[in-house]
Formats: C-alpha cells, sequence, structure tokens
C-alpha cells in the first residue's frame, strides 16, 4: 500500500476514534476511555519513540493518580481524558504534583481523546505548576490532530504499526495489551436506544466580511483573543448586537445578513466586503473553519437561550437556569413527556440563621457539544448542576462537594429524565420564537428530534450502575439533604 494510503486510512481511523468518543463522554458512557489508554499508548509509543511506555492502572494499580501511561525511561506521563478543559488540565498537574510525580516524571502530556480546546491559559497552567513543572499548553496537550501531523514523518513500519492498533480497535479485535472482554458487547436481546444527541437546523447560508479598519482596538499589531477585542469595540463605540457571531482573521462570520445597511453591525465592517457563503462550504474547508462554526453554533444557542432565563457559564463551560426575577426562591418550567408536568430548574436555599440572606443556589445546568457526523450536525446535550452564591451566580466554593453527592444518589433512569426534559424545552421554545418573530428576528437555530436506535446490545442496569457507598446507607444520609450536606 502507498505512503499517503496509510497516512489517509490512519487520519480517518484516529479521527473516527474522536468522534466516537465525544458521543460517548456526551452520553456519560465512559467504558470507552479505559479501553482506549491502551490504544493511545500503542499509537504514542510507535509515533513518539516511547518505546518503554506502560498503562499505570494495569501494571501499579487501578486509578493510579494524576497520570495513566508512563515511560520511565523517557521521563514522561501521560493523562488520558476525554475531558479537553482547563479545569482538567489543572487538576491532572495538581495531582501529579501532590504525590510527587515531579521527580520521577520531567514531562507530562495531556493526551484528549475527542478535541482539545483552540487555546489554553498559559498563565493559568503556570499557576497550577507553580514553578515544579515546565507544562507547555502548545506542546504538551495533545489529541488526534497532534498525532496525526506527527504522522507523515514516522518509519513506514513504525506508521504500519499504529495503524494496525488502530484497526484492531476499531474492528472490535484484541490488540496487544487489551483484554477480550473489553471488546465483546452483550448477545442477549437488543433495545431501543435514546442517545442524548439531537440534531441541530440553521440557515443555510451565513456571511463574512472584513471589520472596519477604525476600530481602535485593533489597530494593535497582533490580537491575541479577536472576539473579546471586537467586543471591546463595541462597547466603545455605545452600540448594542447580538452575541451570535465569531471573529477570526479580521473577520466577523455571522449568521445575521451583513449586507443589510441599516443592521446591528453596520458600522463595524466594510460593507463592500460582505460575502454571502453556503454554511456547508465554510465548514467544510478545513478543520480550523469546522472549529469557528461549532464556536458559532454555540454563541447562535447562547443567544437564542439567553431570552429564555438561560445563561452561559463560560468558566465552567455550562448553559444553566437562572431565576426570572432576583428574589425568586423557585422556578419550574413545564414540559411534555408522557403527560404535562413541571420540573424545578432552580432553587434558592436561605440562610438559616439569617433568612435574608441566601445559603445556595441550585441551578439546573448542562453542556452542549456540537458534533459534525454524516453530513449533518447535532449536539449532544448533557445534563448536569451548578452551585452558586453571591451576585450573578458566581460558582459556590461548596459545588464540588454538592455535586458530588448528588451525583451518587443519581442514576441512569434520572440522567435520562433529565435528557427528555432539555430535549422536550428547547423544542418548545421553537414554537414560542415562531410567535416573536414579528416583534424581533426569529431565532437562527432550531432543534430536531432525539437520535435514537433500535438495535442496541441490551444493558441490564444493574450491570452499569457504579458500586454503592455504604456511607450512603447510613441514618445520617438518609435523612440529609442537599443542602445541608456542607
Amino acid at each position: 500500500m502507498k505512503h499517503l494510503d496509510l497516512l489517509n486510512e490512519f487520519r480517518v481511523a484516529m479521527s473516527q476514534l474522536a468522534t466516537q468518543v465525544e458521543a460517548a463522554s456526551a452520553m456519560q458512557m465512559y467504558d470507552i476511555n479505559k479501553v482506549s489508554e491502551n490504544l493511545v499508548l500503542g499509537v504514542l509509543r510507535e509515533l513518539y519513540g516511547w518505546r518503554h511506555l506502560r498503562n499505570l492502572n494495569s501494571t501499579e494499580r487501578a486509578n493510579f493518580p494524576g497520570i495513566d501511561l508512563a515511560d520511565d525511561v523517557a521521563g514522561v506521563g501521560i493523562q488520558v481524558t476525554a475531558t479537553p478543559t482547563l479545569d482538567k488540565i489543572k487538576s491532572t498537574i495538581d495531582t501529579f504534583l501532590a504525590h510527587g510525580l515531579d521527580k520521577k516524571y520531567k514531562r507530562v502530556v495531556v493526551y484528549v481523546l475527542g478535541r482539545k480546546q483552540a487555546t489554553y491559559s498559559q498563565e493559568a497552567i503556570d499557576r497550577a505548576a507553580n514553578g515544579r513543572l515546565r507544562f507547555d499548553a502548545g506542546k504538551d496537550i495533545l489529541d488526534h490532530r497532534d498525532v496525526c501531523g506527527v504522522a507523515p514523518d514516522a518509519d513506514p513500519k513504525q506508521l504500519i504499526a499504529a495503524l494496525e492498533v488502530v484497526r484492531t480497535y476499531m474492528r472490535g479485535g484484541v490488540a496487544k495489551g487489551l483484554g477480550e472482554e473489553d471488546f465483546n458487547p452483550p448477545t442477549a436481546a437488543i433495545e431501543r436506544v435514546n442517545l442524548n444527541l439531537v440534531e441541530v437546523y440553521f440557515p443555510s447560508t451565513l456571511y463574512i466580511a472584513d471589520l472596519n479598519d477604525d476600530l481602535e482596538p485593533f489597530k494593535a499589531k497582533k490580537v491575541r483573543n479577536e472576539r473579546k477585542t471586537f467586543g471591546e469595540a463595541v462597547r466603545g463605540l455605545n452600540l448594542r448586537v447580538p452575541s451570535d457571531y465569531e471573529v477570526s482573521g479580521r473577520q466577523l462570520i455571522t449568521f445575521h445578513p451583513l449586507d443589510d445597511t441599516g443592521g446591528p453591525f453596520a458600522k463595524l465592517i466594510e460593507l463592500g466586503t460582505v460575502t454571502p457563503l453556503q454554511a456547508r462550504e465554510f465548514y467544510g474547508a478545513n478543520e480550523d473553519r469546522e472549529r469557528i462554526f461549532k464556536s458559532l453554533l454555540r454563541f447562535t444557542l447562547q443567544q437564542k437561550l439567553y431570552k429564555h432565563g438561560v445563561r452561559w457559564m463560560h468558566e465552567d463551560s455550562l448553559f444553566i437556569f437562572v431565576p426570572w426575577a432576583d428574589g425568586d426562591l423557585l422556578r419550574e418550567e413545564t414540559w411534555y413527556g408522557q403527560r404535562a408536568s413541571k420540573r424545578a430548574v432552580y432553587e434558592r436555599k436561605l440562610n438559616r440563621k439569617d433568612p435574608n440572606k441566601t445559603f445556595l443556589c441550585k441551578h439546573l445546568a448542562f453542556a452542549a457539544d456540537f458534533i459534525f457526523s454524516e453530513g449533518r450536525w447535532y449536539v449532544a446535550l448533557t445534563p448536569d448542576w451548578y452551585f452558586s452564591y453571591g451576585e450573578n451566580f458566581r460558582r459556590s466554593a461548596f459545588a464540588d462537594a454538592n455535586l458530588s453527592w448528588l451525583k451518587r444518589k443519581e442514576v441512569n433512569s434520572t440522567v435520562a429524565g433529565h435528557f427528555r426534559f432539555l430535549a422536550s424545552w428547547l423544542s418548545k421554545l421553537d414554537q414560542d420564537d415562531l410567535f416573536e418573530s414579528i416583534r424581533s428576528p426569529a431565532a437562527t437555530l432550531s432543534l430536531g428530534e432525539t437520535v435514537a436506535f433500535s438495535n442496541h446490545p441490551a444493558l441490564p442496569d444493574d450491570t452499569w450502575l457504579p458500586l454503592r457507598d455504604d456511607s450512603d446507607d447510613d441514618e445520617e444520609a438518609k435523612n440529609t439533604g442537599l443542602f445541608e450536606t456542607l
């Protein structure tokens, strides 16, 4: 087989793996992460030359702290994760240092099974490293695109060996270091499965235009965060614009018709450069354009949800339900499953000693990850919770403890119920927006049906539920409510 054919097959296989992991993680199915550790081990060992790479979770002990793989000779430790966030990077570094692993391994690499973020704050990473570890966000955070980038320079024998590892995984075989039980699914009855993927619809045309040369913040030679800088320019001119746009290469990208001389962006762009473009031509051009388009979809969803009382919390990458009025103690939303029901999506708990003060606020929340597969766009909705305190719904210092307690109590059916509510409620928004379109522009993004298939092997819930902690069953725990766990 020609070298180019090998590279193309490797690229396609690694991309498929990333898509599978993103979908599985969005469904909160994490078994694929365990299997993928050894897949990543084989690929990195061949392409990066870490010949002594081993799986610490197998050779040392389960859930080895901070890292999953290590090459003691090369002095490198590797964390394999499906979570691409900055918090995950910092958490990895914190755990790594807390266990003194920097004395043995001089380099830490985080391999993201799906896609890593476009950028990471090096300053925040340096604070976490605290001078004990040199971690370069540009070099030490990898995903399948980085691996594909080094593949052309690999020796053909190494490339073939790496490709064989991926081939074995993709066809359900057993590669070296993988157990047969990791791949063989149950052969019992099948069942209908509803994924947490909802099809996304958006206008077929988007608009691109050069930014106005007179925008003051852009007169600097180098602008690190173009969208943030554009926002500063908008505020400096006392203008109000919708938030569903992206800025890249000093160009504005949005679904709004930029050729409208009376439009909200007219004073911010060079009208003579406005170019309508088919959306598929834009996101299909290259991976960078696809990344920009995903960001545009998220900002479009953010704009849509804001007027419905759902706010985007950037640092946590979550959408959260907020109260309609500042003093509200409860917010409930009506949704339609088998029958009309109400669900609490926000609750404020008052201080016992001083009822005039807030103790804690609990918000139903969800992550929204956009996935492009087989020519269609989907949003993966992952239900979550968010706990806030103070103005602007700042994340509570007790959030992690509350989340840990709450998620131990929730079972599969609970999470599935959260998702059914979200899918139903979001679908209803399209009807509400339709009636409001006479007074304001219609929403530019809408959601379709939940993705489902009917031939999935039946998975008994009891088999997949986590082991219970006996401490959850004592009398104190039984009589302890969510807000009394601190």
